[in-house]
């Protein structure tokens, strides 16, 4: 994206997966978000965990304070107290209000989240100027660009019932459940059982046990909240 397209607009979209775990933004992210900066944009950023909250990080330690933060419900996560707005009461809601918000965008994609590429899906089809910086743990690559418009970046994610070959796609509905705010969502798959067994260990290893937790009913399997 070039100085043009930056200054087509004065508000840009900062967005990421809940998955990135890094504990500060990538470089050539940082250098797009100071390019912004030094034009006065207003920043526009969620609170969810991951992406969002190192891209809060990075503008508090910038000392920025044209920034708005975005939720849904409720705030989790405001790094310098920064004015809020309530884009929707949900998930889908929020993002389809910040996107609409914005002149442009950054956007921080991890393993092919459903979630983020319905973003990028939407981003493309209203022309908004965005750069995707693209990872993926399994390959252990990462790319950074221009939004193809080209591309078709979602595509639907089914939870088979052998979900111990569909690991990815079981990560991903638990790291859309995590950007949600719903106290509970119906896993649908063929065995319950087997599905919660895979599931438990899933949260196991993404060190969300404590937040996150598995109810099986007969012939049902649900993630939900813990005390909701």
């Amino acid at each position: 994206m070039s100085e043009r397209h930056w200054a087509l607009g004065r508000r840009l979209l900062l967005m990421g997966s809940s998955a990135y775990k890094e504990e500060e933004l990538p470089l050539e992210v940082r250098k797009r978000i100071d390019e912004a900066l030094a034009l006065k944009m207003t920043m526009i950023v969620g609170e969810a965990r991951g992406a969002c909250r190192r891209f809060q990080d990075y503008l508090s330690s910038r000392g920025y304070e044209d920034v708005i933060v975005g939720h849904a419900k409720s705030i989790r996560y405001n790094a310098s107290g920064w004015r809020t707005l309530k884009y929707g009461d949900d998930l889908k809601e929020r993002e389809q209000g910040m996107i609409e918000d914005c002149d442009s965008a950054i956007i921080i994609w991890m393993d092919n989240s459903s979630v983020i590429a319905k973003n990028l899906e939407t981003l493309k089809k209203l022309d908004k100027p965005t750069y995707v910086y693209e990872l993926s743990t399994k390959e252990n690559t990462a790319s950074f660009g221009m939004i193809d418009p080209t591309r078709s970046y979602y595509r639907s994610y089914g939870i088979r019932a052998r979900v111990d070959v569909d690991k990815q796609g079981l990560s991903e509905f638990v790291d859309s459940f995590l950007r949600s705010d719903d106290a509970e969502v119906e896993v649908k798959c063929e065995k319950p059982e087997l599905t919660g067994y895979h599931l438990n260990k899933l949260l196991l290893e993404k060190g969300v046990e404590d937040v996150l937790e598995v109810r099986l009913i007969p012939g049902s399997c649900f993630l939900a909240r813990r005390n909701t």
